[in-house]
């Protein structure tokens, strides 16, 4: 994770450094984020939970004239979670990935789509007991400058989750689970600020 931060500072200062008066873009964003897990036990029980939290995070990049721009991304968020167990108290949950995205601007409407090289969900326990699962992401948005200095958008995200930790070492998913998928809807704000336009 180190190595990877590293090669992202990297990039940053490179963009930032290599024609800067061309279009830096720093777009920092908050938000409300609800998620669905569908999973099942190898005996086909249901596992499932809801999530609900606030999201932020930052993007880092570079915008082209003809409206294209590309950034690295960092996300990250927190929140309760509601079992599809009956009798099962509620927990909580923090998130955090690590990505690149690339969209295109076009007058006030913003489309993009991006890949998280990482993403890693730690689900907590009433009783305090933590389970750590790592993966990647796809996500796809949409926004609308509601003002030249803020974008209202809107992004689908789908986490693939491969590995997990529950504190005895780390092991695949499908070791316990036959069925593991998250999808999430984050509606944001985003300020996105361009420099040497």
């Amino acid at each position: 994770m180190k190595q990877l931060l590293g090669i992202y500072v990297g990039i940053f200062v490179l963009m930032l450094s290599f024609e800067v008066q061309a279009g830096a873009l720093v777009e920092p964003f908050l938000g409300y984020d609800q998620s669905t897990l569908s999973a099942k036990d190898l005996s086909g029980n249901d596992m499932g939970a809801k999530n609900s939290g606030l999201d932020y995070g930052a993007r880092l990049g570079y915008r082209l004239d003809n409206g294209v721009w590309f950034a690295g991304e960092y996300a990250a968020g927190s929140g309760d979670s509601k079992s599809n167990v009956a009798g099962t108290a509620d927990s909580t949950y923090t998130r955090s990935s690590m990505g690149a995205v690339v969209g295109f601007d076009h007058n006030q409407f913003r489309f993009w789509g991006g890949y998280g090289l990482s993403d890693k969900l730690i689900a907590k326990s009433a009783a305090g007991s933590e389970t750590t699962f790592t993966g990647s992401n796809y996500k796809v948005g949409v926004g609308f400058k509601a003002m030249p200095w803020m974008s209202v958008n809107f992004e689908y995200i789908v986490p693939s989750y491969t590995k997990f930790d529950s504190g005895s070492g780390e092991a695949d998913v499908s070791t316990v689970f036959s069925e593991f998928n998250s999808t999430s809807a984050c509606l944001t704000l985003s300020f996105p600020i361009d420099f040497g336009k």
